[in-house]
């Protein structure tokens, strides 16, 4: 077995494991792996475990010959483990069925621990070992046509090609932008450029939204209904800009090669912001970033709220002024 630090000799794996038990967006960054392993090793059957949420983003990866969504889906020995984000019972399995060569995590880390750069090239130095050198792949989306013209009933059935995507939400709390921000830069948008506002989320953040539009002295359209991750991609890819927090649709835009402004709060400067080239990341970094994301210091001023929406328009101008 081989660690992360050195580069092994004479590998040609016939069957390779990917473990990425993560979120959606975490599950994003990490796509260059799978098109970087497919191109060193077109011929082997590559298989990856990740959580279920993450199955639609996946399955039409031509990449990946197998997606599983459950641990103890993995029987039988690999040539090659690695391990993007593993749990406990990931590991036991790998002492269970020990692989040729594993690659982890935790080592990539060790190595650049107090200097951490962005997620891809973090994902690429755990696979640099048997990669060698190469490129780093962008973050990709794979389509499907029903995709794509499910997207395209969706704008005819809201009567608009010309809008903006708003995603509000965030798995924390102190990750999201305060409602009436999102409301009256949605108002700002809709009345200086014409552009519909279209908030994106799942059923459970509906509430959400409806706080935010309630706000709004302007229209705006709720797609908040059970989206696939790639009809929310397909979505996404038609839009003027994407509008959001430090979330999985933010990635999605960016994979899809979107215009973005994005709010972020305690979140670790650099590692997750958008890579287009007409995105505009706005974040407040206090001496207190990062942090545990649930327990504020400042909870009555808390660093994502400190960007204001009059700076988010003027941000936002910039993207729309230029296209």
């Amino acid at each position: 077995m081989v660690n992360a630090g050195k580069r092994p000799t004479a590998v040609n794996p016939q069957k390779i494991l990917i473990i990425k038990w993560d979120e959606l967006g975490d599950v994003v960054t990490a796509t260059p792996v799978f098109s970087m392993l497919r191109e060193r090793f077109p011929q082997a059957q590559i298989d990856l475990i990740t959580k279920p949420v993450n199955f639609s983003l996946l399955q039409n990866d031509k990449n990946i010959n197998n997606v599983f969504t459950d641990i103890i889906s993995w029987k039988g020995r690999y040539d090659l483990h690695i391990e993007l984000r593993g749990t406990w019972k990931s590991l036991f399995r790998t002492f269970r069925y020990l692989p040729g060569y594993r690659l982890d995590r935790g080592w990539a880390r060790f190595l650049q621990r107090g200097n951490q750069p962005h997620e891809t090239i973090t994902n690429y130095r755990i696979v640099a070992p048997v990669l060698g050198d190469m490129p780093i792949h962008k973050p990709y989306i794979t389509l499907s046509a029903a995709d794509e013209e499910n997207a395209e009933k969706r704008l005819q059935n809201i009567g608009s090609e010309n809008f903006i995507v708003y995603h509000t939400g965030a798995l924390k709390e102190l990750r999201r932008w305060p409602s009436a921000h999102f409301a009256a830069l949605a108002d700002y948008v809709y009345k200086q450029f014409h552009l519909h506002s279209i908030f994106v989320g799942t059923p459970d953040e509906l509430l959400q939204i409806q706080a935010i539009t309630d706000l709004m002295e302007t229209p705006a359209i709720t797609a908040a209904d059970n989206l696939s991750i790639t009809e929310l991609a397909a979505l996404i890819s038609k839009a003027r800009a994407f509008v959001g927090n430090e979330s999985g649709p933010l990635q999605i835009a960016d994979a899809m090669n979107i215009p973005s402004l994005s709010f972020f709060g305690p979140g670790v400067k650099n590692v997750f912001y958008p890579q287009h080239p007409q995105a505009c990341i706005l974040h407040t970094i206090l001496p207190c970033n990062p942090c545990d994301q649930v327990h504020c210091i400042h909870p009555e001023n808390p660093c994502i709220s400190r960007i204001t929406a009059e700076e988010a328009k003027q941000t936002l101008a910039k993207v729309l002024n230029n296209p």
